[in-house]
């Protein structure tokens, strides 16, 4: 992995996490200091970074880290439970038995993990149980849309992690998927 690539997902894993917040002014300059690298892969960098929307050119400011709105969440989120639903009927003939036991074991995981009050481990196995139904729809369009699609929801889902009673709704929700999955119910 080259320079441009590391400096790449380590900016991107930050602004995600929220480390680079939302409405931080971002400069080439401090950035290379902050990585101890040179200018140009942290330029090659926030390009790929503003091509995914990000970051965004402010006139006065230069680059600045995005922010995302409720009403944004509200778009995305209804494209995305689109999205998904194409993917899992996609899945339903491409579902074995091993994969109904990976998924079982998601649910068993998160369930541990919401009894230690782990939301950040719940959160992780859930981006799993949905990337693993996604893997199984063998659409590799729809693999990169829905990608692409979740940077600014992840960015929203990190914020809202501790709110009650969204891990144990998750949780329902991905058993009665399983159920679905392996009764070959499309009509959940």
């Amino acid at each position: 992995m080259n320079l441009t690539e590391q400096v790449y997902k380590k900016m991107r894993k930050e602004i995600l996490n929220g480390e680079l917040e939302p409405g931080l002014r971002l400069t080439e300059i401090k950035l290379a200091e902050r990585y101890q690298i040179s200018r140009t892969p942290v330029r090659e960098a926030l390009v790929r970074l503003k091509n995914e929307g990000l970051v965004y050119f402010e006139p006065g400011n230069g680059l600045v880290v995005s922010d995302t709105s409720i009403r944004d969440m509200e778009e995305l989120m209804g494209i995305r439970a689109v999205l998904e639903e194409y993917a899992l009927d996609q899945a339903f003939d491409n579902v074995n038995e091993a994969d109904l036991l990976q998924l079982e074991l998601f649910v068993k995981q998160s369930k541990y993990y919401l009894g230690e009050n782990d939301v950040k481990a719940i959160f992780e196995n859930n981006t799993k149980f949905h990337n693993y139904i996604l893997e199984k729809s063998l659409n590799k369009r729809l693999q990169t849309i829905l990608r692409n699609l979740m940077d600014p929801i992840l960015r929203f889902r990190i914020a809202t992690l501790h709110y009650p009673g969204n891990s144990e709704g998750s949780i329902e929700r991905h058993e009665r998927l399983i159920q679905a999955l392996k009764n070959k119910d499309r009509n959940l």
